[in-house]
C-alpha cells in the first residue's frame, strides 16, 4: 500500500514539475521574440528620441516607468492591468496602438499578452540615469589652504588654477558703504564711514559686521528676496486686482528673520504653521506664504478650476524655492529631463489638496466674492466681537445701498426718453449686465447718473460711516493656511483638472531622500522632509540665493534649477561646504553662514573690473571682484530717502501710497482704482512697505525690474534703460528727495564751496570726492546759479546730479 501511494504522490509531484517546466519554455523570449516588435512598432515614438506622453521601451528603466497619465505601462502577470497590452486590443480606433503604423498581428498581440502573463522577463541592461551631483547629499571637502577663511581657500584655489590674481581689498570707505547696502539695505552716515576708516583693523571689521546684522533693519532688507520667492503682493492679480490683507505675513518675515528664526523652523512655520500643535497666531500668520498666490474673483470664475491653480502654483512654487527644481515641468507630463514623472507631482499636490475653495458666487450674478479661511489677529474676543458686529451692519448697509441703485437703475432704463439724452460713456455705465452690478459699479452709477439723489446720498453717507467704525475697531484679518477633511487626488491628465486619472496618494519624489515613516502625509510631514539633514538640495539652494545677493552671480548660475538642465556649479566644494556647514555646524542659521561670507577677503576684494578680468572673466564666475552691480528697485529709493534725510525709520504696518505719478492706477483693475497719496512719515518710509499692486505695481520700482509677483521670482532680470535716467531725475518721488537734499547741502556749515559740495559727494557715495569730481561740482554749482543770483537753483543742480550718478546707484 506504502508503494503505491509513493508510486502516485511522486507521478502527481512529477507531472507538476512537468506542467510547470511546460509552462515557463512557453514564456515568450524577449530578446528573439518581444524585443523585434517593440522596435518595428514602438521605438519611432517610444524611445529614445521622443518618449510620447510618456512612455518609452528602449531600456528597461524607462519600460517601467509609469505614463504621463500615471498609468502602469506593463503590470508583470496582468496584461489587463498593462497600458502596453490594453491600447493594443482597445477596440477604440482613436487609441488603438500603434498610431500611424501597421497594426500588430493577432500572433504579435498574443505574443505580448503572454510575456507580459509570464511575468514580463526582461533581461535588466543596467541602464540608470546618471547619478546628478544635486540628488546627492552634499559633503563638506577639506580646504585646499587650511591656513585661510574656508572661502577665500575654496574659490582662490580655483583662480590660482585659472592663473588669475584676485583683486586686493576695497578703501575702507567703500566697503562699509558695500556692507551697509548687503546688510541692511541702507547707505551708512558720514559719521559711521570715519568710525571704521579710522581703525580698519579685523577686529573693527567684525564688530561692525555684528553690529549690523543685529540691527532691525536687516529683516526689511533681506525680506525683500524672500518675498519675492513668496510673491507676496497686496492685490489678488487677474483683472479685477481687488485688495487683502496680507501685510501680517510680510511683518512675520521681518520678524523671523531679524530673530535668526532657524531656517528649518522658518520652512515649516510658513508651510504648515496651522498644523503644529497648539499653533500660535504668528504660527498661523506664517502660513501666508501660500495664501500669496493670485485669486480670481472675475465674473465666470469656476472655483474649484481657481482652487486647482492655486495647489499647481504652491507645488511649483514649493519646488522652485526649497528644491530648485522644476517640478511644474511634470504636471502635464513625465518631466523630460528630470527623475519625477508625472504621478509623482500629484503625489507632491496631495499634500496640500485639503485647502478650501476661497471664492464662491456672489449672492447675485456671476460675480465671486472672497470667502476666506481668515485669521483674525492679536485682539481681544471682546474686540473680534466688535469687529464681527460691525462687519454684520457694514455688509447689511452695503447690500441697502445697491439695492436702492438697483432700483432706480431699473427706472431709469425704461425711461427711453432720458436714456437717449445720456452721455455715451453714461449709456456704456448704464448698459452694464445684470451680473457685474456690484457695489462697486452701483457707486460709479450714483455718481455719474443720480449724483444729488438724497436717498442715495444718505445710504451711502451710512456705509461710509460703517467702513469708518469698521477701521476704528482696529481688528486685522489675514489670509492663512487651513485644511478640510482629506481629499482624494487623482492625476490631471495633461494637467487638466476636468480629466481626472488614476488615484494617488501624498508622497514623495522617488529620487529623493525618503519620506520619515512616522511622519504626517499632510503639509507638515512634508515640510519636515523638506528641511530633512538627509535633503541634498535644500541647503544648496539656500546658500547659493544668498551668495548671489551678495556677489550678484551665484555658484549655480540657473538658481531656480538644480536639475539635469540647469547649469553645474562653478565651484562645487566651496558650495557643499556652505550647504553642510549652514545646516549641521550652523544649526540652519541665516545669520552665522552670511557672517561667515561677509568675513571672508573674497566678499571684501575692490571692484575694479581689470583688463584681463574682464577678458578671461566678464561675468565674475569666478569671484576675483566683488561689487559693481546695480541696486534693486526698493535700495535706490530707500537710499536716495536716506541721504536726503527723509526716511522714516518705522516698520512695520498696512502698506502705505508714496507720491507716484498721476492716473497710473486710472485703467486698472476693476477695484478701488483711486490712489490717494501717504501723508506724514508714510510717504517716506521704506520701500518694503510700499503697497505692491499687481497690475500696476509703484512704477519706479517696475522700472527698476521689480517684479509685478503674480508668480515666484526667484532672480531679477538688471536692465540699463533711458527711462530709468529719466526716472531718477523726473519722478515726482525723486524730484522731491533731491529738492531735501539740495535743502541739507545748502545749510550744510561748511567752511567754503567747496567743503560743502564735498560734504554732500560723501553723504552719497561715502568716499571722499577726487579734485577733478569736486571740480565739476563746483561748475555745476556755478552754472545753476547763472545771472539770476539763484543758490537754491545751484542747490538743486548739484543734488540731481549726485543723486544720478551711475556710481549712485551701483553697489561698490
Amino acid at each position: 500500500m506504502g508503494t503505491r501511494v509513493a508510486w502516485l504522490l511522486s507521478s502527481v509531484v512529477g507531472f507538476a514539475t512537468a506542467t510547470a517546466v511546460e509552462s515557463l519554455a512557453a514564456a515568450p523570449d524577449f530578446a528573439r521574440e518581444v524585443r523585434p516588435i517593440l522596435e518595428a512598432k514602438c521605438f519611432s515614438c517610444h524611445g529614445q528620441k521622443e518618449q510620447k506622453a510618456g512612455v518609452a521601451f528602449h531600456t528597461h528603466y524607462h519600460a517601467h516607468r509609469p505614463a504621463d497619465s500615471g498609468e502602469p505601462v506593463m503590470v508583470p502577470g496582468q496584461p489587463e492591468e498593462s497600458l502596453l497590452y490594453k491600447l493594443l486590443v482597445t477596440a477604440d480606433e482613436e487609441k488603438r496602438m500603434p498610431k500611424d503604423k501597421k497594426p500588430l498581428t493577432s500572433a504579435q498581440v498574443q505574443v505580448i499578452k503572454e510575456w507580459i502573463s509570464q511575468g514580463a522577463p526582461w533581461p535588466d541592461d543596467g541602464w540608470r540615469p546618471p547619478a546628478h551631483w544635486a540628488y546627492v547629499k552634499p559633503v563638506a571637502a577639506g580646504l585646499p589652504d587650511k591656513g585661510s577663511h574656508p572661502v577665500d581657500a575654496f574659490i582662490n584655489a580655483r583662480l590660482k588654477k585659472e592663473g588669475l590674481t584676485p583683486n586686493p581689498a576695497a578703501q575702507p570707505e567703500i566697503l562699509v558703504r558695500r556692507l551697509f547696502l548687503d546688510v541692511i539695505g541702507l547707505p551708512p552716515t558720514i559719521a559711521e564711514v570715519d568710525a571704521y576708516a579710522a581703525n580698519p583693523t579685523e577686529e573693527a571689521y567684525a564688530k561692525l559686521v555684528d553690529s549690523l546684522l543685529a540691527r532691525p533693519q536687516f529683516g526689511e532688507k533681506w525680506a525683500r528676496p524672500w518675498l519675492d520667492l513668496a510673491r507676496y503682493a497686496d492685490s489678488d492679480g487677474y483683472q479685477r486686482d481687488g485688495f487683502r490683507q496680507v501685510w501680517p505675513y510680510r511683518d512675520w518675515v521681518v520678524k523671523a528673520l531679524n530673530d535668526d528664526m532657524p531656517f528649518d523652523q522658518f520652512t515649516i512655520e510658513q508651510l504648515a504653521g496651522d498644523l503644529l500643535p497648539q499653533a500660535t497666531p504668528q504660527q498661523l500668520v506664517a502660513t501666508g506664504f501660500h495664501r500669496n498666490a493670485t485669486l480670481n474673483l472675475e465674473a465666470g470664475t469656476d472655483p474649484e478650476e481657481d482652487r486647482v491653480k492655486q495647489l499647481v502654483d504652491r507645488v511649483n512654487t514649493t519646488g522652485t524655492v526649497w528644491l530648485g527644481a522644476s517640478l511644474g515641468c511634470a504636471q502635464c507630463h513625465n518631466h523630460k529631463y528630470d527623475p519625477i514623472t508625472s504621478k509623482e507631482y500629484y503625489q507632491v499636490l496631495a499634500f496640500f489638496n485639503n485647502t478650501p475653495v476661497e471664492s464662491q458666487q456672489a449672492p447675485k450674478g456671476a460675480r465671486m466674492s472672497y470667502i476666506g479661511p481668515d485669521f483674525v489677529m492679536g485682539s481681544s474676543p471682546e474686540a473680534v466681537a466688535l469687529a464681527k458686529a460691525a462687519q454684520k451692519d457694514l455688509a447689511l448697509s452695503m447690500k441697502r445701498y445697491e439695492e436702492a441703485v438697483q432700483d432706480k437703475w431699473g427706472e431709469l432704463e425704461e425711461d427711453t426718453a432720458r436714456v437717449a439724452k445720456l452721455k455715451p460713456g453714461q449709456r456704456d455705465l448704464l448698459q452694464t449686465p445684470a451680473q457685474d452690478r456690484d457695489f462697486d459699479v452701483c457707486s460709479r452709477v450714483h455718481r455719474s447718473l443720480f449724483k444729488g439723489d438724497t436717498r442715495l446720498d444718505k445710504l451711502q453717507d451710512v456705509v461710509q460711516r460703517g467702513r469708518k467704525k469698521v477701521a476704528e475697531v482696529g481688528v486685522t484679518r489675514t489670509a492663512v493656511m487651513r485644511d478640510e477633511a482629506m481629499r482624494e487626488t487623482r492625476i490631471m491628465q495633461r494637467g487638466d483638472f476636468l480629466m481626472p486619472g488614476a488615484k494617488v496618494a501624498p508622497a514623495t519624489p522617488a529620487a529623493l531622500h525618503a519620506f520619515q515613516k512616522d511622519a504626517p502625509s499632510n503639509r507638515l510631514g512634508f515640510a519636515q522632509w523638506l528641511v530633512s539633514e538627509e535633503n541634498p538640495l535644500v541647503g544648496r539652494v539656500a546658500v547659493n540665493r544668498w551668495w548671489a545677493e551678495l556677489f550678484g552671480q551665484p555658484i549655480v548660475s540657473t538658481m531656480e534649477d538644480f536639475g539635469l538642465q540647469g547649469d553645474k556649479p562653478t565651484h562645487p566644494e566651496l558650495l557643499d561646504w556652505l550647504a553642510v556647514t549652514f545646516v549641521e555646524t550652523d544649526g540652519w542659521s541665516f545669520k552665522k553662514t552670511l557672517r561667515r561670507i561677509l568675513l571672508s577677503e573674497t566678499y571684501r576684494r575692490a571692484s575694479a573690473a581689470r583688463p584681463e578680468l574682464l577678458e578671461r572673466d566678464p561675468l565674475n564666475k569666478l569671484f576675483a571682484r566683488n561689487g559693481g552691480i546695480r541696486l534693486e528697485a526698493e535700495a535706490i529709493r530707500d537710499q536716495g530717502l536716506a541721504v536726503s534725510g527723509l526716511l522714516s525709520p518705522k516698520m512695520g504696518g498696512p502698506p502705505v501710497k508714496p507720491v507716484q505719478p498721476p492716473g497710473v492706477w486710472r485703467v486698472t483693475g476693476e477695484v478701488d482704482n483711486n490712489y490717494t497719496t501717504s501723508k506724514g512719515e508714510d510717504a517716506h518710509r521704506r520701500g518694503l512697505y510700499t503697497i505692491w499692486r499687481r497690475h500696476a505695481h509703484y512704477p519706479s520700482f517696475a522700472t527698476f525690474d521689480a517684479p509685478n509677483r503674480g508668480a515666484c521670482t526667484v532672480q531679477r532680470t538688471r536692465s540699463n534703460t533711458p527711462l530709468q535716467a529719466l526716472t531718477l531725475m523726473n519722478d515726482p518721488a525723486y524730484v522731491e528727495m533731491t529738492h531735501a537734499l539740495a535743502k541739507r547741502l545748502s545749510v550744510h556749515p561748511g567752511k567754503d564751496l567747496r567743503e560743502s559740495l564735498a560734504f554732500g559727494f560723501r553723504t552719497v557715495l561715502a568716499r571722499p570726492p577726487s579734485s577733478s569730481e569736486l571740480d565739476s561740482l563746483v561748475s555745476v554749482y556755478e552754472e545753476g546759479r547763472g545771472s539770476l543770483n539763484d543758490a537754491g537753483a545751484a542747490w538743486f543742480d548739484v543734488a540731481s546730479v549726485l543723486m544720478n550718478l551711475h556710481e549712485t546707484i551701483t553697489k561698490p
